[in-house]
């Protein structure tokens, strides 16, 4: 199957000598690619070290890299062109033989994608990429294929090129501050609790509206009514699509949703509102993308609740959490001793959590908390005033955890973590 590349349809902006900064968050693969393509392409690592990049006619960085990075000034002072790596990727992965979905925003982005994945491949065969690894969905059920890409966009290419060898009907890939342009349709999850990046010089978003501004003509573009963008189809909050109790309107249309009864209805509904805004974008009919979340129970880490010998479980770590997430999911723990595995796994996350928050949060309510497991380096200094034991990472603070508990008891696990 054939994967191609926009360079082939003129465009001429990445004729080499090409510089790729930030060999940390995907350069070395986009820097790869291109050689592929019979350019003279560089990865650099910039954090470290500066870089003479007078030979380059193209610098291509990532719109998180302060514009005080030595090198990145440096190229500036030389006048050289510079593009983002989000525009970049969406020139090299060109044309394809599948659709493809971009799904960005603050909040909620693995969720969508998952649920619309799950949507799709209930008549399709369906490839994602997200914080959970690249998977193989169909009839349903997903299989694991590759573990330990970031969302950064240079992986897109290794997702494209999967989902190609694969024979996927569609990809749908969660990307990091912003979008490409090439897909099909974009998603915007919202861009709410805005934040400074690139050294505090710009929103992320800014970055994230490259959504739109690298966007098709004809690619279809999906917003939270929140994002307050004019988009071809809304969710949420008096959008087009918007979850009401157990029950969906599309359009003013009522459906009921036939979820598995412990589903945290809240902790979903953005995500199940915008999956089923995308699939209608794309054209499945609103009661049969309905029908194939019929019994959904949640996602691993996702404010998911099981039972592990006999203990109630409320799982919600993930890549995203914040301390909001930490609340909602000890709000879910009534009856019965509680026990709060509470944190960030750093080795596996590049933003951690509002680590002052988290512990304010904690203290007003440590009366609830029977045992306090506290995760991660930043919070060991904490332990004695909380009147916690501490581990080094999700699994150790899992452990640790199961010491405490017994049937009939709340685990509440909030580590922020890939899972």
């Amino acid at each position: 199957m054939h994967c191609g590349s926009r360079l082939s349809e003129g465009q001429r902006e990445l004729l080499g000598p090409v510089a790729v900064l930030d060999s940390i968050h995907g350069a070395g693969i986009i820097a790869s690619r291109l050689r592929e393509l019979g350019i003279d392409a560089e990865s650099l690592e910039v954090y470290h070290n500066t870089h003479n990049v007078e030979r380059f006619s193209l610098v291509i960085a990532p719109v998180h890299l302060p514009p005080q990075n030595s090198t990145l000034s440096y190229a500036r002072r030389l006048g050289k062109r510079i593009i983002s790596h989000h525009r970049a990727v969406g020139m090299i992965l060109g044309e394809r033989d599948f659709r493809a979905v971009e799904i960005t925003g603050t909040r909620g982005k693995t969720t969508t994608a998952l649920l619309l994945a799950l949507i799709l491949s209930h008549d399709m065969r369906v490839i994602s990429h997200t914080t959970s690894g690249i998977e193989l969905w169909s009839r349903g059920r997903r299989s694991l294929i590759r573990s330990g890409l970031s969302i950064t966009p240079g992986n897109l290419i290794a997702a494209h090129q999967i989902a190609s060898e694969e024979r996927a009907d569609f990809l749908i890939s969660e990307v990091s501050l912003g979008g490409t342009g090439a897909f099909d349709v974009g998603v915007i999850t919202d861009l709410a609790g805005d934040y400074l990046i690139a050294g505090g010089t710009m929103w992320a978003s800014t970055a994230k509206l490259q959504m739109l501004s690298l966007s098709d003509l004809d690619a279809r573009i999906v917003a939270n009514t929140d994002a307050k963008l004019s988009s071809d189809i809304t969710f949420g909050h008096s959008g087009d699509v918007r979850i009401r109790g157990r029950s969906v309107e599309v359009r003013e249309k009522s459906l009921p949703l036939s979820l598995g009864e412990a589903l945290d209805i809240p902790a979903y509904s953005d995500g199940i509102a915008g999956a089923l805004a995308a699939a209608i974008s794309i054209g499945v009919d609103a009661q049969n993308a309905v029908d194939a979340l019929d019994g959904f129970e949640g996602f691993q880490g996702r404010m998911a609740r099981y039972q592990l010998d006999g203990v109630n479980v409320i799982d919600n770590s993930n890549s995203g959490l914040k301390v909001s997430g930490i609340e909602r999911a000890l709000d879910l723990a009534s009856g019965g001793r509680i026990c709060l595995v509470a944190g960030e796994d750093a080795e596996s996350v590049c933003e951690g959590l509002d680590i002052d928050a988290l512990v304010r949060m904690i203290e007003s309510r440590r009366d609830e908390i029977d045992e306090l497991v506290l995760v991660g380096r930043r919070l060991e200094p904490y332990a004695p005033r909380l009147g916690g034991c501490t581990a080094r990472n999700f699994q150790e603070g899992l452990e640790v955890a199961r010491r405490y508990t017994s049937a009939g008891d709340h685990l509440v696990l909030c580590v922020k973590c890939f899972r």
